[in-house]
């Protein structure tokens, strides 16, 4: 979410403290200080230049690396408070571990809400040619408008469903392995939401949704399907391609063209690096809608919004309750330029 000038300061303030009186924040206090400036341990930690392993060793006599959960909560009391950052942590972790869509969007945006109004530009090569303008006379305009495409947000999550009687047993370390398995899962879920708003548009409506090419058989692929998908975006879109993304069935499709074989052009045969047709990044997408292959350039597609970043049961945890607690994000995607993506087809029939 946004933040309050006045409230940058406080938080610039806060952590601008030198680190003896940073460290007389503890416990439960620091907890609230941070929950109240919208700040995270992680940079109370870099304000103090260290990490949490370090933190809990200084602070707790604990190594993280080693000791279970239960320990860990009987260590000092106010360990207990430090417990729901090193579980955000590690989802965050894994969820910056493996997915493809930070690379295919403009900027992530924080908001203050659950509704985005975008700012966007219709494109008409006809008002926006560049005239001799007489003097006097009005000069072409391209119209940036706002406010009347409107994105909805929704709320993403999982749930990690275990009593407290099974985690206490397992090591931090090990619990935190498990946790980033669950950033990761978020993440190919937000992999699947930009695929699907990149093809068929954003909430805002089906006006969004992008120019698509055929190719020249129905239910097949070819080379040159790629080539005229690469020049509706370069020549008539007047767009640069930088990435392709493709489902696990077409991108063997693509691997198996003979075209993409010619090992003095890819050497994926060898070290297993995907081929870049045409300069663009070839990008497997697990949940790319089927037999569609789309074209974009990523610095004008689309845009990530959040109104929440990544939130878990804090008081649940501290209080050592498990049982189904929740991580959670509130986010979507939207797109700024229509034209800045082309979806080549093969199920046009």
């Amino acid at each position: 979410m946004g933040y309050r000038d006045d409230m940058v300061r406080e938080r610039v303030e806060f952590l601008s403290q030198d680190a003896t009186r940073l460290r007389e924040h503890r416990g439960q206090g620091l907890y609230e200080d941070l929950k109240t400036l919208g700040l995270s341990h992680q940079q109370f930690f870099r304000a103090l230049d260290t990490t949490a392993s370090d933190y809990c060793a200084q602070e707790f006599g604990v190594d993280l690396n080693r000791i279970t959960v239960d320990r860990f909560f009987q260590s000092d009391p106010n360990a207990k408070w430090l417990f729901p950052d090193i579980v955000r942590e590690a989802v965050v972790a894994g969820l910056k571990r493996k997915p493809a869509y930070p690379e295919l969007i403009i900027r992530d945006e924080a908001i203050s809400g659950t509704s985005y109004d975008v700012p966007y530009v219709t494109e008409s090569a006809a008002e926006e040619e560049l005239r001799t303008v007489a003097e006097g006379a009005a000069i072409p305009e391209s119209e940036i408008t706002y406010g009347d495409r409107t994105v909805k947000l929704d709320k993403k999550g999982r749930g990690v469903v275990a009593s407290y009687e099974v985690i206490r047993r397992m090591s931090v370390d090990m619990l935190r392995v498990h946790l980033m398995r669950i950033g990761e899962r978020l993440g190919r879920n937000l992999d699947a939401r930009a695929a699907t708003v990149l093809v068929s548009g954003d909430s805002s409506g089906a006006g969004t949704a992008a120019v698509t090419v055929n190719t020249a058989t129905a239910d097949a692929w070819v080379y040159a399907d790629l080539v005229k998908g690469f020049t509706k975006l370069t020549m008539d879109h007047y767009f640069t391609p930088t990435h392709m993304l493709a489902n696990e069935g077409l991108v063997q499709t693509l691997l198996g063209m003979s075209e993409f074989k010619d090992t003095a052009l890819f050497d994926f045969s060898k070290t297993g690096s995907l081929s870049s047709p045409f300069g663009a990044q070839l990008v497997p997408m697990a949940d790319q809608p089927a037999d569609k292959l789309t074209i974009l350039d990523a610095g004008y597609a689309i845009q990530k919004v959040t109104e929440q970043d990544v939130l878990v049961e804090s008081d649940k945890l501290i209080n050592q309750q498990w049982d189904r607690t929740f991580i959670t994000v509130v986010t979507d995607f939207a797109v700024i330029y229509d034209k800045a993506r082309v979806v080549v087809q093969s199920d046009w029939v």
